[in-house]
């Protein structure tokens, strides 16, 4: 199982990721981890492309544009990075080094 994490560890960063983001309470309420918001600031454009993703996540298109416009190509870029790390693990691990 190590062997297994340690294999594949870029690839579930950014799977985990995207699973962060889907699950994500999008509402104003709770406890934040954004500095700006710490800082008493009531918009921060981190926050907004977490929700973006958040609402692209669950195809909620519109939402999504309304939170951050970067939202939905920032979502593509996640699935992408997934992929390609996902299928370079397995080139470099099944034939030895790229």
């Amino acid at each position: 199982m190590v062997r297994i994490i340690k294999q594949y560890t870029e690839p579930l960063i950014w799977l985990g990721a995207l699973v962060l983001l889907f699950f994500m309470n999008v509402e104003n309420s709770g406890t934040s981890l954004c500095i700006l918001k710490a800082l008493g600031f009531n918009w921060c454009p981190g926050c907004g492309l977490g929700h973006s993703i958040h609402h692209a996540l669950h195809l909620n298109f519109q939402q999504s544009l309304q939170a951050h416009w970067l939202g939905i190509p920032a979502t593509l870029v996640l699935f992408y990075q997934s992929v390609k790390s996902i299928y370079l693990t397995n080139k470099t691990f099944q034939y030895g080094s790229i």
